[in-house]
């Protein structure tokens, strides 16, 4: 019945309105429910709208311009995370990850929104989702372990398309990380990379990281994306 509704929507331009939001639960450290809250695997047929945010007020923002789209007869996914749900800090406890609501009805984040963290135009690392923090602490590690400098952190929540606002970003940087919090072999970055590539936006030198393709045990890390992977990638590309 899902596919049925995102097909039909899709195959007829539009004039089979099947509008709706889903919340699917998946993606990283879940701190309950099994496999299926760590399963870390899409399947994005065309006609679905995908989008995985990273932090509450983009949630917020996101889900409102969501149910203007589903008004409008699209079928969109929203992908939650477990790992997300109580998080407050990035680092230590520094209250990093909280945001003030955003109180405006008024004031949404369209799919093709990208948020940016940093400066500089060395090294980009695109992430979605609760990957956007181990990004971010990947570049803390970066600048304080290696003396990288110019590294950025590109948060692009759309999963189903590649973001406007990242094809107009990425031609400006020198090299460019993909850190995929899905499975390696079916993780969305891999179809951002033949795009981009095929349109002369991918940075010359580039690495994708993903989650190992593996069953996720509750508690573990090393299935999952990693500062570790990270760093290793953005070092290579870098030199």
């Amino acid at each position: 019945m899902f596919f049925e509704a995102v097909i039909m929507n899709w195959l007829s331009a539009g004039k089979q309105p099947n509008g709706m939001v889903i919340r699917l639960q998946g993606f990283d450290k879940g701190v309950f429910g099994g496999n299926f809250h760590t399963h870390n695997s899409l399947h994005l047929p065309p006609g679905l709208d995908v989008v995985a945010y990273s932090n509450g007020a983009d949630y917020a923002r996101g889900l409102r311009y969501a149910v203007e789209q589903a008004a409008a007869g699209r079928v969109v996914m929203s992908v939650d995370s477990t790992d997300l749900l109580n998080r407050r800090h990035l680092f230590d406890k520094d209250d990093a990850w909280l945001r003030p609501y955003p109180q405006d009805p008024l004031e949404l984040m369209a799919f093709d929104e990208v948020r940016t963290y940093g400066d500089g135009s060395d090294l980009a690392i695109i992430s979605y989702g609760n990957g956007v923090p181990t990004a971010l602490r990947a570049k803390r590690r970066l600048e304080d372990d290696h003396g990288a400098a110019g590294v950025v952190v590109v948060d692009a929540p759309l999963l189903s398309a590649v973001p406007s606002g990242l094809s107009e970003l990425l031609p400006g940087f020198g090299a460019a990380v993909f850190a995929d919090v899905c499975k390696m072999g079916q993780h969305p970055h891999a179809g951002f990379v033949a795009r981009l590539q095929g349109e002369g936006l991918l940075p010359p030198r580039w690495r994708s990281v993903a989650a190992a393709p593996t069953y996720n045990p509750l508690g573990s890390t090393v299935t999952f994306l990693n500062e570790e992977d990270i760093v290793h990638a953005a070092l290579a590309v870098l030199k």
